[in-house]
């Protein structure tokens, strides 16, 4: 099953973090993220600041409405870069990898290039 259409878990603040085989395998479904300190991250070109902004914001809308918050930063005034990590566990959950992807395919859809 595709990872962006997957549902995302409303708590798993009782569960455990994925495990190392368990991230091993869903990594490779998300070509344009890596692993980062733990975070499942990638960066998103922008034109400039104020598409970046635009950006960032409308991330950010997205993630509310699922109720499952990235770490966000714009860096040399065109990327945006978003981390997935869930703190309430310590760690990734899959829903990080589903919402990953959701971003990835809109990003995509949006822009209609890769990452």
């Amino acid at each position: 099953m595709d990872l962006s259409s997957e549902a995302i878990a409303p708590d798993v603040a009782d569960t455990a973090p994925l495990t190392r085989r368990e991230i091993a395998t869903l990594l490779p479904e998300l070509p344009d993220w890596s692993l980062e300190d733990g975070r499942l991250t990638a960066r998103f070109a922008c034109k400039g600041f104020d598409e970046a902004m635009a950006f960032l914001t409308e991330v950010a809308g997205f993630a509310a409405r699922e109720k499952h918050l990235p770490d966000l930063g714009i860096h040399a005034g065109r990327f945006v870069d978003v981390a997935w990590y869930t703190y309430a566990i310590g760690g990734l959950s899959k829903n990080d990898f589903i919402m990953a992807a959701r971003l990835s395919g809109w990003f995509r859809r949006r822009r209609g290039t890769p990452l």
